[in-house]
């Protein structure tokens, strides 16, 4: 006697969901400590804090963003003169930077989970249509 299961098109993309939700939560930008924000490349800084994120920020938002923005063009300066490192330590210390990244470092976990939403719809779309193309093709 022979005993089968079949998976739905609905498991199929209930498991491809929740896969897709992981994959965009891994794949989304990290949280980043205040150094890294002020040392990371430049593209990399880009894609932490999208501009279309700050684009719904508040005005405090916005000046904490540009605040960040100038430390990190004060840091790049003083690295042609060989004095970065002593810059980031100075900024490092400033009590106004520090809130200044508290304020803006609420985007990044809103980026994780849009991107494991976006992503997690996605997936389970894909595979539930491939398991109904599938499921037609061996009928």
């Amino acid at each position: 006697m022979s005993q089968s299961t079949t998976v739905t098109p609905f498991e199929v993309g209930v498991m491809s969901a929740i896969v897709g939700a992981g994959v965009g939560y891994a794949a989304a930008p990290r949280k980043y400590n205040l150094e890294q924000l002020l040392t990371i490349e430049p593209d990399v800084f880009e894609k932490s804090i999208p501009k279309k994120n700050l684009a719904k920020a508040t005005d405090t938002q916005k000046i904490a963003y540009n605040a960040v923005v100038e430390a990190r063009d004060a840091i790049i300066k003083a690295s042609k003169s060989n004095t970065g490192e002593t810059k980031l330590m100075e900024l490092m210390k400033s009590p106004d930077l520090d809130s200044a990244y508290k304020s803006i470092k609420g985007f990044l976990p809103k980026a994780r989970a849009q991107s494991a939403i976006v992503l997690a719809i996605v997936g389970g779309a894909i595979g539930s249509i491939a398991k109904i193309i599938y499921d037609q093709k061996n009928a």
